[in-house]
């Protein structure tokens, strides 16, 4: 019987990665959640305001409510960021945008005893990070606040650049820390079902 599994897409904003997890989710019919969610989802059950979430639930809560969503569909996808800055990040999720945040410095958005705790339950993950260059990403946030006014976390190069060393230094961290199964895609130049076909091709594999 086929182990449930969770395709965890990574990558800096504007990498395209809620755009590879839809068309994934609809080639293999599955389930959209990501870990983080399980936080917001709580501090909705809980009564608790969304600025508050990552501080007021704590993590072995939020991660028995994502291995109960696993458990219960047979793939889920999700779109995670791996560095999050706790109150701009939190801000954004709440939809109270700004033009200007305090400095914050960016801290690894997944505490790794999740993956253990998945495990436990064979729940398998495979993990995607989508890589572009500062340039590329900043252009394609800047015309997507054109065409649907879609929020730019990032208001210029250098915080498109701050954010894609700290998505890739978490990324190495994850790894070395779990040895999960990954891979990388390299967006710059490439059309998005150009991604999404090499994506399927490793995660048929992965799925054997």
């Amino acid at each position: 019987m086929e182990n449930n599994s969770f395709i965890m897409v990574s990558g800096a904003a504007a990498s395209g990665k809620s755009t590879l997890v839809h068309s994934i989710n609809n080639e293999l019919n599955g389930c959209i959640f990501k870990p983080s969610n399980a936080y917001l989802a709580l501090a909705r059950e809980k009564g608790i305001s969304m600025e508050r979430a990552f501080f007021e639930i704590s993590d072995i809560e939020a991660e028995d409510y994502f291995c109960k969503v696993c458990m219960e569909n047979h793939l889920v996808v999700g779109d995670q960021h791996l560095a999050i800055q706790h109150y701009k990040d939190s801000l954004i999720a709440s939809n109270s945008f700004c033009n200007e945040f305090p400095d914050e410095p960016y801290v690894s958005a997944l505490n790794y005893k999740i993956f253990s705790k998945m495990a436990e339950y064979n729940i398998e993950t495979l993990v995607i990070f989508l890589k572009a260059s500062p340039q590329a990403l900043f252009e394609r946030a800047y015309n997507r606040f054109l065409t649907n006014g879609t929020y730019m976390r990032n208001k210029s190069i250098e915080e498109v650049a701050e954010e894609i060393n700290a998505e890739t230094y978490f990324f190495n961290q994850l790894i070395e820390n779990t040895n999960l199964p990954n891979f990388i895609i390299d967006t710059d130049g490439k059309k998005s079902d150009e991604v999404l076909d090499y994506a399927l091709q490793r995660i048929r594999k992965f799925k054997g």
